[in-house]
């Protein structure tokens, strides 16, 4: 999924490209329910409104139709452009937001071609979508290389920020923490997307391709030499990672600590090399900055732990359930196989994101469109597919998210030649130890139920032919 990019009380966020103009479906379905409204549809010039309106399928096919090269074959595979610029709660209305749509769509290039603006007021921020296409009048891709670094300048310009003030909130931010050296100083300002360069007297910081500001080494030294050590929060980590590492692969270790406590851990490595020479903790709660050897020995930190105990499993399993998106009592149900949790134990935390559900939907429909397998859509995107009370849901595992593939699209993928994971169906007493004994990475875990079911699924059809034989 793209990174949103923050400018103040504003957000956007460029969606994944598509082979079919699927974002006009979104719009207009909520159209439809009430919940949105078409502000704009510009450089639409042989469409008119007639009595009835516009149709969706008017949009997508003119859009669609301006897509295509002449020989009516489409070079670019996927021409959707969409995108999402949101405010802070209701800071701003529709027509605020249509104004700044149109300017960032002309700063990103797609200003002369057909576009729609549709303004959004169901969820706790006013937001718009922006839907064009990504090919221009001549029938050239329009330039989409750094596109994430152009729409955050775009916005910006659009904003009419003062990037100095933005710096001086960097830099305040940073000096705000308790550190003990001067990298550590960097490393926190780094975090935040500013370069520092060190031009012997002072840090000079690089933000947008250009110096923005300066300061006097001497300043973050008599920081630094104020340091103390915080040795309760010190003992405090070191229970939490003593508690929580065992099983955990170091990529799961890391996004709990963050998610979780807002401890950011930071691995040094040297250029070219996989195992890491040391590590930082960034404890964002406490405004802390650590060197991992005051907490616990690399060494210590990259080894397992002795043995784990049951219930030490099933409390880091918890654990990591609970940083999932779960809309349903379908979806609980199905991390509770998948986690290997008692029944009951994960419970609704979030209602349905509709952009995340959509971001989904396009990924989906644009790979069956283009005809690619499924079970190479399932490895490529980190996909999974359970089927619990007949509903088939996708498992994502990098977004952890569980869709119903139903609300995704109106496409019949082809199940027979991908594994399901049938949630319906009982495990082995053998399967059920495999899971319980195993690491509990998320990955391992969906390994290990999907071959404990089809087992399952093998030896019940081999009892049935066994009863079928003795009947005779």
């Amino acid at each position: 999924m793209s990174i949103p990019y923050i400018y103040r009380a504003m957000i956007v966020k460029i969606l994944s490209s598509a082979a079919t103009f699927s974002g006009v479906q979104y719009n207009e379905a909520k159209i439809a329910k009430g919940t949105a409204q078409l502000l704009a549809s510009e450089n639409f010039s042989l469409l008119h409104l007639g009595p009835s309106g516009i149709a969706d399928m008017d949009y997508k096919g003119y859009l669609q139709t301006w897509s295509r090269a002449d020989n009516n074959r489409q070079t670019v595979k996927q021409p959707q452009f969409h995108a999402v610029i949101s405010c802070e709660g209701r800071e701003k209305d529709a027509y605020e937001l249509q104004d700044i749509a149109q300017q960032y769509l002309e700063k990103m290039g797609y200003g002369e071609n057909p576009y729609l603006i549709y303004f959004h007021s169901d969820t706790n921020n006013n937001h718009v979508h922006l839907v064009s296409s990504r090919v221009n009048a001549e029938g050239r891709k329009i330039d989409d290389s750094f596109e994430r670094t152009r729409s955050q300048q775009a916005m910006k310009e659009v904003l009419q920020q003062d990037v100095g003030e933005e710096m001086r909130s960097n830099v305040n931010k940073a000096l705000g923490f308790n550190f003990s050296t001067a990298a550590q100083f960097r490393l926190l300002l780094e975090g935040q997307g500013v370069k520092v360069e060190d031009d012997g007297i002072s840090y000079c910081f690089i933000k947008y391709g250009r110096i923005v500001s300066a300061l006097d080494k001497a300043e973050v030294a008599e920081k630094a030499a104020r340091y103390t050590a915080p040795e309760a929060r010190v003992k405090q980590l070191r229970a939490l990672i003593t508690k929580y590492k065992p099983g955990l692969e170091e990529k799961e270790l890391k996004a709990l600590l963050q998610t979780r406590f807002g401890v950011e851990l930071v691995f040094h490595q040297a250029k070219g090399k996989d195992t890491p020479y040391g590590y930082t903790l960034i404890d964002h709660a406490k405004q802390q900055v650590l060197k991992g050897s005051q907490v616990m020995k690399l060494s210590e930190l990259l080894h397992a732990a002795g043995p784990v105990s049951a219930a030490q499993r099933q409390a880091q399993r918890g654990e990591q359930a609970s940083q999932w998106t779960i809309t349903s009592q379908a979806e609980a149900r199905i991390l509770q196989r998948v986690f290997h949790l008692h029944a009951g134990s994960l419970k609704v935390n979030s209602p349905k994101d509709e952009e995340a559900r959509e971001y989904a939907s396009d990924r989906l429909n644009s790979m069956l469109a283009n005809g690619k397998a499924l079970p190479d859509m399932l490895e490529s995107n980190g996909w999974s597919i359970a089927r619990l009370e007949g509903q088939h849901y996708l498992i994502d595992k990098r977004e952890k998210a569980i869709h119903p593939i139903s609300e995704l699209t109106t496409r019949r993928p082809d199940y027979g030649t991908a594994p399901v994971l049938d949630m319906d169906r009982e495990l082995s007493p053998q399967a059920s130890r495999q899971l319980e004994c195993s690491n509990g990475a998320v990955t391992e875990l969906l390994q290990l139920l999907a071959e404990g079911l089809h087992q399952s699924g093998w030896s019940a059809a081999q009892e049935r032919k066994n009863k079928r034989k003795l009947k005779r």
